[in-house]
């Protein structure tokens, strides 16, 4: 576990270490750290938000679950008011009679009642309050996988502007650098010291490099569009050209490693995961419900009630009616046929288990196989860094001398555009390996289920 704790401890302090802002074109605007951007994120982003909405969803209905142990408990009233007139009647020999007058009355009558009821023997709201609790905690677990996806693509978003940023400045370096290196094949090319075609070479550059920047600079504001689409936030205000980033200078070291150890802390730690175990646990609770309609269920019920008659000249509204009743009565049903579609819902239940029980064991090897090749690819990043990092200082030195020995003109400048090139080609290497390997450890603590919160 030391070194599990040693992996959360670099991925959350490596952006803090060695920290520099990064003018993204140059620009003035406002910073906008890594920690800052998660922050914004994670109160603003819509894929929480709806975890957010299906857990607070789930916590509501645990108050059904909770409620099903309860007796439910109605109140009704009635008040009613007849008139009545009568004009005719059968005689006892059945012929039809005329009233005369006809007889008129008025029948008044309220009530009221209080009912409690309980289910006595009912086994499913044992397992339904089971697979309730399961949904909760499948719910709250897939909250926190959101947010840790959230934290993981808003990571890769910001480390690409940043690597975005890095090549528009190797872009710009050329361009200044091609310009320069135009102003001395120009001054040589007066006093024929320089050919032609070299002249007609480092213009030919110096246009290929102004090309190389425009792209640069139309990657980079990309970037940051696709970066404020995580934000959700509008991106206008936060293009390159006065956006400011703050880099991330040290980069953790991937060598020391484990991946079983790592994979198994990814098992037991990873949201995922630990959501589909309770999937499982509802589904196993579901078919225990479907189950249960198999047996009898026995209800309790006891009301109390109180009406009255009332004469016509009484009001119809009475609070204490002078009639009570109580009554306690226990029922219970069996249902011996019901067209198979217990039959029915018992094979479907089952369904959901074993579909549950594959989902997890699926993602439980996906989980696995991503760490270990995780791990893998970061320690061999880790070692092309190392090269990559070495062949940029001696491509930059051997640039220098290059310039030196064109000047004096000791060289073509055929040699000196390789020379150009090369540290060119390392720089862009140099920059894309690092800042993949900061996205790969952004997945790898992903999958790990650090906690975004």
């Amino acid at each position: 576990m030391a070194l599990v704790a040693g992996l959360s401890a670099a991925l959350l302090g490596a952006p803090a270490l060695g920290a520099q802002e990064v003018t993204l074109g140059g620009g003035a605007g406002p910073a906008m750290t890594l920690e800052e951007a998660l922050r914004i994120a994670l109160a603003n982003n819509p894929s929480i938000e709806s975890a957010d909405a299906s857990y607070a969803s789930a916590k509501a209905a645990r108050w059904a679950d909770y409620g099903a142990f309860l007796p439910r408990v109605s109140v009704s009233g009635a008040a009613s008011r007849t008139s009545f007139t009568n004009s005719s009647f059968l005689s006892p020999e059945g012929s039809p009679q005329i009233l005369d007058p006809p007889l008129e009355d008025v029948s008044k009558s309220n009530s009221a009642s209080l009912t409690l009821s309980l289910p006595l023997f009912s086994p499913e709201r044992f397992s339904d309050a089971k697979a309730g609790g399961a949904e909760l905690g499948a719910a709250r677990l897939r909250l926190s996988a959101a947010e840790a996806t959230v934290v993981r693509d808003v990571r890769r978003a910001y480390l690409e502007a940043l690597k975005q940023q890095r090549l528009l400045e190797v872009a710009d370096r050329q361009q200044i650098a091609r310009g320069q290196d135009l102003e001395v094949t120009e001054s040589r090319y007066r006093i024929a010291a320089a050919s032609r075609s070299d002249l007609l070479g480092a213009q030919i550059d110096l246009s290929d490099a102004e090309l190389r920047y425009l792209d640069a600079d139309a990657g980079l504001a990309a970037a940051l569009r696709d970066l404020h689409v995580l934000l959700a936030r509008p991106s206008q205000g936060f293009e390159s050209t006065d956006a400011v980033l703050v880099d991330i200078e040290e980069v953790p070291d991937a060598s020391g490693l484990d991946p079983a150890e790592l994979a198994s802390a990814a098992m037991r730690a990873n949201p995922t995961v630990l959501a589909l175990e309770q999937d499982e646990r509802a589904a196993s609770a579901g078919l225990l419900s479907a189950k249960a309609a198999w047996l009898p269920s026995v209800d309790v019920s006891l009301t109390f009630g109180r009406s009255r008659s009332l004469a016509e000249s009484q009001s119809l509204f009475s609070f204490d009616p002078a009639n009570t009743r109580a009554t306690f009565s226990i029922s219970g049903s069996w249902t011996l046929f019901d067209n198979f579609s217990r039959k029915a819902s018992n094979a479907q239940a089952n369904r959901s288990l074993r579909q549950a029980r594959a989902d997890l064991t699926r993602e439980r090897l996906n989980l696995e196989r991503d760490v270990r090749d995780l791990v893998s690819d970061l320690q061999r990043r880790h070692r092309r860094l190392d090269a990559l990092t070495r062949n940029q200082e001696l491509a930059d030195e051997r640039l220098e001398l290059a310039r030196e020995q064109y000047r004096l003109g000791s060289i073509p400048y055929f040699n000196l555009q390789q020379a150009i090139d090369r540290l060119n080609s390392a720089e862009q290497s140099l920059f894309q390996d690092r800042y993949e390997y900061l996205k790969a450890w952004a997945d790898l603590e992903e999958r790990l289920g650090r906690a975004a919160r």
